[in-house]
């Protein structure tokens, strides 16, 4: 099993440094598809994203000559996290002015030293991961194409962000992965005091895609909010991304 290449950034909008990784598949393709995932260490340790792509190419023939790349994003602490991902936290705009005017960049250029280019770039993300995933996508839509939203919390702040996007008559085409389980409405989440009525929302955020005419699948399935769930789900979720 390959190893991630890991590199270190040095944020000026956080105020600190950052290691993520790189996993990449088909390293002699020239065209790649970039895929940034948020708790990526987690992903990696928990997820087991490794043995989910491995699985989803395993004797797969139809890709020709696009490899993938997976960017492994640092998760921080749990207050970290919330304060990061969550739109109301006190470091949500750093972290996006972070994520687009650093990392984003920073990773690019990695690509174009290696004489590589990129076909299609997506986000994927559980909890509120995928909260941050889409809130990025709907900072500047057009970069990128795929989103992949494992159990979003969806404050309403981003339903009215999407449709201004619509109003706008902004450009932009998605083709978006989502799941939730049933058993997700009324989560309690400890560290900021909230609930999160994640199945209702989902259903809601699943509406508004179907309106805006995105390519979307979008599942139910009777789990809770855990990471045996999203585990279960990635490869799925992966196959969305590499074959769509």
């Amino acid at each position: 099993m390959i190893e991630p290449v890991k590199k270190y950034i040095q944020s000026d909008f956080l105020q600190k440094g950052f290691e993520y990784g790189l996993l990449s598949y088909g390293s002699e393709c020239k065209d790649v598809d970039v895929l940034f995932i948020q708790d990526g260490w987690d992903y990696l340790e928990i997820g087991k994203i490794q043995e989910g792509v491995e699985k989803v190419l395993h004797g797969t023939s139809g890709r020709g000559r696009i490899g993938i790349l997976l960017v492994l994003v640092p998760p921080g602490t749990s207050e970290e996290r919330y304060h990061y991902y969550h739109p109301n936290g006190r470091q949500h705009k750093e972290y996006m002015d972070f994520f687009i005017q650093e990392l984003v960049p920073d990773v690019l250029e990695e690509i174009k030293l290696q004489g590589k280019k990129v076909r299609k770039m997506g986000l994927l993300g559980d909890s509120l991961g995928a909260t941050v995933s889409l809130t990025i996508a709907i900072q500047k839509p057009s970069l990128w194409t795929d989103l992949l939203l494992q159990s979003g919390v969806f404050p309403g702040v981003l339903y009215d962000k999407l449709k201004a996007l619509q109003t706008e008559k902004k450009e932009f085409h998605w083709n978006v992965y989502q799941v939730v389980g049933l058993q997700e409405d009324n989560f309690y989440y400890a560290l900021s005091n909230e609930v999160f009525h994640i199945l209702t929302h989902n259903r809601k955020l699943m509406e508004l895609f179907s309106s805006l005419s995105m390519n979307l699948t979008y599942y139910e399935e009777n789990e809770g909010h855990l990471w045996t769930f999203w585990q279960r789900d990635l490869p799925r979720a992966l196959d969305f991304f590499i074959h769509k």
